[in-house]
C-alpha cells in the first residue's frame, strides 16, 4: 500500500492522532537536538586547564591516570585490573516469537583516582559521571555469573552467543590512560578555605559550651558554680589561643585538587579516554541525527495535511 493509500484510508481521529504522535515526536527531537549541540558546544569553548592554575568551577581537564585511591581494582566480572569499571548482566527472555535482553545486575566503582597533567595532581571522584571510554568488552554464557577457566580466566567458550542466555558487558579505566574530562574542580588544603580568627573562635567557645560542666572545672575559679565575666575573659583568651592553634594546623594540610559533579546539573560530568575532537563530533552527529528526525517528522505532518 502507498503513502497516498494508507492515507487515504484514515479517519479524521486517526489523523488527529497521528498529528499529535508526530508532535510529541518532533518535540522531542528538538530537544535533543539542542541537548548534543549544547554538549557539543561545551566541549569545543571550554578552555583546557592546568590543573595547578586552574580556576574554581566548572573545567576542562587532560591528564594521565596514575593510580586509584585504593591501588587498582578488579572488574567484578572479568577480573580485569582497572581504576574504573561499570558491569552489566542481562538475561535473553522470550516471548512468543519475540525476545528481548533484560538487565539482571548492574553497577559501576565508585572510588576515587587521580590524573596528573605534569603541572600537579588531581582526584577525580567518578560517581554520576558520564564515561566514554574505549574500553569495554561484550561476551555470552549460560548463567547469571561468567564461567572462568581451570586456571581462573574467563572460558573461550563463553565469549560466543549462540545459544547463549546470558550477556556480559564490562567497561574500563585503566591506569596510564589519558584522560578527557569536564567537571567541577575544588581545591582544598594549603591554608585555602581557611575560617577567620573570630569565626574559629566562637566555633571553639561553642563546642566546649556543649560541656558545661568540664568549662566549669577548668574556669570557675572561685567555685560558685557558674562563669562570672572574669571568668568569661579567660574562657576568650583560651578559645582564641586553641583557635590559632587549629588554624595553624588547617593551613599545613597540603594542596588537594577534586573533581566531580557539578552542582549545576545543567553542566555534564564527562569523563572520557577519547579525545575532545571525537567527544565534539560524536555529540554534533547525535544533533544532525535528532535535526534529521525533526526535519522529517515535519515531512510527514505536512504530507499528511495536504
Amino acid at each position: 500500500m502507498s503513502f497516498s493509500q494508507w492515507k487515504a484510508s484514515l479517519g479524521g481521529n486517526e489523523v488527529a492522532f497521528f498529528l499529535a504522535l508526530t508532535a510529541v515526536a518532533a518535540l522531542i527531537l528538538a530537544v535533543l537536538c539542542f541537548y548534543f549541540l549544547r554538549r557539543a558546544r561545551l566541549i569545543e569553548d571550554t578552555p583546557t586547564s592546568k590543573i595547578r592554575s586552574a580556576a574554581q568551577g566548572y573545567v576542562e581537564l587532560k591528564g594521565a591516570v596514575i593510580g586509584g585511591e585504593t591501588g587498582e581494582l578488579l572488574s567484578p566480572l572479568s577480573q580485569v585490573p582497572c581504576v574504573w569499571y561499570q558491569y552489566k548482566v542481562q538475561r535473553y527472555r522470550k516471548s512468543g516469537k519475540h525476545g528481548r535482553w533484560q538487565t539482571v545486575r548492574q553497577g559501576s566503582s565508585e572510588q576515587w583516582f587521580q590524573i596528573d597533567d605534569d603541572s600537579d595532581t588531581c582526584i577525580v571522584d567518578p560517581e554520576a559521571a558520564e564515561v566514554i571510554t574505549e574500553h569495554s568488552r561484550t561476551w555470552y554464557g549460560h548463567s547469571e555469573y561468567p564461567a572462568k577457566s581451570a586456571h581462573g580466566g574467563l572460558s573461550l567458550l563463553s565469549l560466543s552467543a549462540g545459544g547463549s542466555r546470558y550477556r556480559y558487558r564490562e567497561k574500563f579505566i585503566h591506569r596510564h590512560d589519558v584522560i578527557y574530562a569536564l567537571g567541577h574542580l575544588q581545591t582544598v588544603g594549603g591554608g585555602r578555605q581557611l575560617p577567620g580568627h573570630r569565626e574559629q573562635t566562637g566555633e571553639v567557645i561553642r563546642e566546649w559550651k556543649q560541656d558545661y560542666r568540664h568549662l566549669l572545672k577548668q574556669f570557675d575559679r572561685n567555685r560558685d558554680g557558674e562563669i562570672d565575666l572574669k571568668e568569661w575573659e579567660m574562657v576568650r583568651q583560651a578559645a582564641q589561643h586553641e583557635a590559632a592553634k587549629r588554624r595553624g594546623k588547617l593551613a599545613e594540610v597540603p594542596t588537594m585538587h577534586v573533581l566531580s559533579r557539578p552542582p549545576n546539573r545543567h553542566y555534564p560530568f564527562i569523563l572520557s579516554t577519547r579525545s575532545q575532537k571525537y567527544l565534539a563530533r560524536r555529540f554534533r552527529y547525535s544533533a544532525g541525527g535528532a535535526l534529521g528526525g525533526l526535519l522529517a517528522c515535519g515531512g510527514f505532518a505536512i504530507a499528511l495535511l495536504s
